[in-house]
């Protein structure tokens, strides 16, 4: 198969131009082909100066085009910036509360046990020297409910009692140590 030209192969161009010589002749021809020439130089030409034409017009629009773009990524590169410094700053904000509250947490929470410590102490010194202190502990007056009711009742009271007696306990012995040194 021979060449394609604008999707005619070479046996149709033959034959083309076995017809266009038998319609025009041989003297004819020459200048046929000098006119189309002519005509096809003109076409570049004129193309090619659309297209500067329109290279040209359409300068002033990149330009513009160009200074637009460059003005909204040095603005979004300055937002950007902005939108970080903030957040670091809430980050680092956030870090020095935590750190706060962490550090009064765990102070309440050393200070809790520590109380809760020297309650259970004291509840265990009141158990062992609760005959020598002569404290009767009473059962409460109310009958629970139900049975879990019936353990949480008399163990609540009986803590209470307990707390109650060791209040009682210290709040005499300060007395005593009041007196004792009014006494010197």
């Amino acid at each position: 198969m021979g060449s394609v030209i604008l999707f005619i192969s070479g046996s149709e161009i033959v034959v083309i131009m076995l017809v266009v010589l038998i319609l025009f002749g041989s003297k004819s021809i020459p200048g046929m082909a000098r006119t189309f020439g002519k005509g096809m130089k003109e076409f570049r030409n004129v193309t090619q100066e659309l297209k500067k034409e329109l290279e040209t017009s359409t300068e002033d629009f990149r330009k513009d085009i160009d200074e637009v773009k460059s003005t909204v990524q040095n603005e979004t590169k300055k937002i950007s910036e902005d939108v970080k410094n903030v957040s670091d700053n809430v980050a680092k904000k956030t870090r020095e509360v935590t750190d706060e509250v962490s550090k009064e947490i765990n102070t309440t929470s050393a200070k809790k046990q520590k109380t809760e410590k020297t309650i259970s102490d004291k509840i265990e010194d009141e158990n062992k020297n609760e005959s020598v202190y002569g404290y009767d502990l009473e059962e409460p007056e109310s009958e629970p409910e139900s049975e879990d009711e019936v353990g949480q009742t008399s163990a609540e009271t009986s803590d209470l009692k307990k707390a109650t007696k060791i209040s009682q306990k210290i709040s005499e012995e300060k007395v005593e140590q009041q007196d004792g040194s009014d006494n010197d």
